[in-house]
């Protein structure tokens, strides 16, 4: 059987891409970016304040340290994180945005399953790891 008519790898492409340009488009509703979320999703999970050390271990080597203090000084301009005597954590209206970002990650994912049945919800991921598993070998 040839797959030349479907490139399974395109479309998967375009579909991150849409999920990328929705969450984004949450993000600028917020005037946020993706490294502030990351970050103040770790403060807001976090049981206690976290050392600046305790960021920089989770976050990098995704983001450099420039981005790092970027994203803190973009926080706490929006009054979402707070340096407590050299502890850092969410604020209560911090937590508020990472929960409201996360339920539009939710929503989004809901909107791209739309009209889906769980069969061919289970089709496509058993397609997906399958191509995974095929390239990780």
């Amino acid at each position: 059987m040839s797959h030349d008519a479907v490139r399974l790898d395109a479309l998967i492409k375009a579909l991150s891409h849409a999920y990328d340009s929705a969450f984004d488009e949450a993000l600028a509703d917020r005037s946020t970016t993706r490294a502030e979320f990351v970050m103040l999703s770790l403060l807001a999970r976090s049981p206690d304040p976290m050392t600046w050390q305790q960021l920089e271990d989770h976050m990098t080597p995704f983001y450099s340290p420039a981005k790092l203090t970027d994203a803190w000084n973009g926080l706490v301009a929006g009054a979402w994180a707070e340096d407590l005597e050299g502890l850092r954590a969410a604020t209560p209206e911090g937590r508020e945005v990472v929960d409201e970002l996360h339920d539009e990650i939710e929503r989004i994912h809901d909107d791209a399953s739309e009209g889906l049945t769980d069969a061919q919800i289970e089709a496509a991921e058993t397609v997906v790891r399958t191509m995974l598993g095929n390239l990780e070998r």
